[in-house]
């Protein structure tokens, strides 16, 4: 059965989101009467109600407003904002947020471990089942594909689905492109080996950073 260790091409594009963003933690608590509508840009710091600094906005897509207090990351709806005096503010103090986004995460982890079985399929990001899983070592989860052959992967590269199934955060057609890439440009033991340091290096970073 042909082998191929997957590059850091899925490391990059992996679901995080699990990365924990914290649309799974509690939403925040309404913050204090605002002096102007909401408006986050990426780059725009953002307070809490009694002035202190929680983080930066990282970015705002599909009504989602990224915010990293520097140790963890969160996404918040536009309405968990309003504007004050010193600019945007939120309804949780920084030590609030993070204890909400790192218990989301360990909610997360236990989830989706959980559901890292034998023969659980494993999808893209738009909802094509990539393969199964035929073996789990430590971090490591191997994916058997269709025509016999199989890819490995790191656990923190997979992510949970709105359904609860398990998902990758990237394209069928970019899994197919890095698969092939990695079999064709690294066979045999050379693929494992640069592959397996490119994704270790990756994987430094820790999820929700």
């Amino acid at each position: 059965m042909k082998k191929t260790l997957i590059t850091a091409a899925i490391a990059a594009a992996a679901l995080a989101p699990a990365a924990v963003m914290a649309q799974a933690a509690p939403a925040p608590t309404a913050a204090p009467a605002a002096t102007a509508a909401a408006n986050p840009t990426a780059g725009a710091k953002v307070f809490d109600a009694s002035g202190a600094e929680v983080g930066t906005v990282e970015a705002v897509q599909n009504g989602v407003v990224t915010v990293s207090t520097g140790t963890a990351r969160a996404g918040l709806p536009l309405n968990a904002f309003v504007t004050r005096d010193k600019g945007l503010t939120i309804g949780m103090t920084k030590a609030e947020l993070e204890s909400a986004v790192n218990g989301a995460k360990a909610e997360n982890t236990a989830a989706k471990d959980a559901a890292i079985v034998a023969d659980a399929p494993i999808k893209s990001s738009d909802g094509v089942v990539l393969g199964t899983v035929s073996k789990v070592e430590g971090d490591n989860v191997t994916l058997a594909l269709s025509g016999g052959s199989s890819a490995q992967l790191k656990k923190s590269y997979l992510g949970l689905g709105a359904d609860g199934s398990l998902a990758l955060g990237m394209s069928a057609a970019d899994f197919a492109k890095a698969t092939q890439s990695a079999a064709a440009g690294q066979p045999g033991a050379d693929a494992a080996a640069t592959a397996g340091g490119t994704a270790a290096a990756a994987g430094t970073t820790p999820e929700g950073q």
